[in-house]
């Protein structure tokens, strides 16, 4: 197996990063370290946010030795840390080819299952998974691909069975069914078994807060606009039930989540430049604000290619992630159809999460990269569209024989390509 790029980080919270470091697995060559602006954080000593944690502790050990006989329930309920594992990954699209397959194999239904068997298992082991549901879902329209999407309701059932909880959806397609299809399209997630934010129904939640275990996690979502369909009604700019990019209301959603309880705070933004692999001045600009406000983790999406990450320190002392495109988890774009070979490589990022239940106290623990490239193969339904996480099917993965020397070469060069676009920021 080739060797896959893993970042570690360790932040100590409100979120300080504090450690990174590279795990060896039998087979794989030593991962390359990365995070060469993490350690430039470390060199800063910004730890002063746990100073008064540490000196606390520092108090109770020097006690008087009699006393060190506390109860075992005491010492057990200051080292209680409960750690779970979130998956993010891009945009979900519904072209034609894709819906017609899912017919033909459907067998007069749709059968979407093929576009995840090879990835539903990583997907799936996560506690918490989320991705761009970049289409609409309007049964009561003829469905459709580009430019205005409409996804059969099955699609859904498809995402949800693959291991996926939340969908975001506010994107430059929210309104391709235009306001009825936000309705519809709310109702068929919620079918599915799927949470979801970004467009709401009137007087709902512009957010929401997942419970996971012992920590609450807010999901937020925005998008720079829908295409102008919003003046297809009225002469508008906006639609009520569409959380658009402000920075005013998003900064207000931000400290609202954390007054409600939220542990760490995940923004999906569309934004950016469609093909573009690099982060224009805006998403950077606009990351770091939302760092600054208190997210976490801002996973960005729309330029449908995969764009670098940045682990990001703002002057308040505020650490967290940003990753500014994901690339297309799911698409017909590829090399033959769009002549663009970066639509068809993707990422997924897996943020081990962690919340010491005795003080409150959280931490980003680690966070791995996965590259990914998304297939098309012909057979007597069509074209059909997968995802393969390029680790699987390279030298020792656990798919290497299902595909062929031609796909093989493909995924490598997903594989390579993505993790260069992925730290083209380090440094900077």
């Amino acid at each position: 197996m080739k060797d896959f790029r893993k970042i570690l980080l360790i932040l100590t919270f409100i979120f300080i990063f504090s450690a990174c470091g590279n795990e060896k697995q039998e087979g794989v060559k030593e991962p390359i370290r990365t995070a060469d602006s993490l350690d430039n954080m470390l060199r800063k000593g910004n730890l002063n946010k746990t100073e008064q944690k540490t000196s606390n502790k520092q108090v109770s050990e020097d006690k008087d030795p009699r006393k060190d006989e506390t109860s075992e329930e005491t010492i057990s309920r200051e080292d209680r840390i409960e750690t779970i594992t979130l998956k993010a990954v891009g945009d979900i699209m519904a072209n034609m080819g894709q819906i017609e397959y899912a017919y033909n194999k459907g067998n007069g239904s749709y059968d979407f299952k093929d576009s995840f068997k090879y990835i539903s298992d990583f997907i799936s082991d996560a506690d918490i998974a989320i991705a761009n549901y970049e289409t609409t879902t309007d049964p009561n329209k003829a469905y459709a691909g580009h430019p205005r999407f409409n996804a059969p309701p099955e699609y859904l059932k498809a995402i949800a069975d693959a291991g996926f909880d939340i969908v975001t959806t506010a994107n430059n397609h929210s309104l391709d069914s235009e306001i009825e299809g936000i309705g519809t399209t709310i109702d068929a997630i919620e079918e599915a078994g799927l949470d979801h934010v970004g467009t709401r129904k009137s007087g709902n939640e512009r957010y929401i807060i997942k419970k996971v275990g012992d920590i609450n996690i807010a999901f937020l979502s925005y998008t720079y606009g829908c295409n102008g369909i919003e003046d297809l009604f009225v002469v508008r700019d906006e639609v009520d039930q569409v959380n658009y990019i402000h920075e005013d209301l998003i900064k207000k959603d931000i400290r609202d989540a954390k007054e409600h309880g939220a542990d760490f705070v995940v923004v999906y933004p569309h934004w950016g430049i469609e093909l573009r692999s690099d982060a224009d001045q805006s998403q950077i600009d606009l990351g770091h604000k939302m760092i600054d406000w208190g997210a976490d983790l801002v996973i960005g999406n729309h330029p449908h290619v995969v764009e670098p990450y940045e682990l990001y320190e703002s002057e308040n002392g505020n650490k967290g992630f940003i990753a500014y495109a994901c690339g297309n988890f799911i698409s017909i774009q590829n090399l033959e159809t769009v002549n663009d070979i970066r639509t068809e490589q993707s990422v997924a990022y897996e943020f081990k999460l962690s919340k010491n239940l005795s003080d409150d106290s959280t931490s980003i623990d680690q966070i791995d990269e996965y590259p990914l490239w998304v297939g098309m193969t012909y057979n007597e339904y069509g074209r059909s569209v997968s995802t393969y996480r390029c680790e699987d099917f390279l030298e020792g993965g656990k798919y290497y024989d299902k595909v062929d020397e031609n796909q093989r070469n493909r995924i490598q060069q997903a594989y390579d390509d993505t993790n260069k676009i992925l730290h083209s920021m380090e440094g900077e």
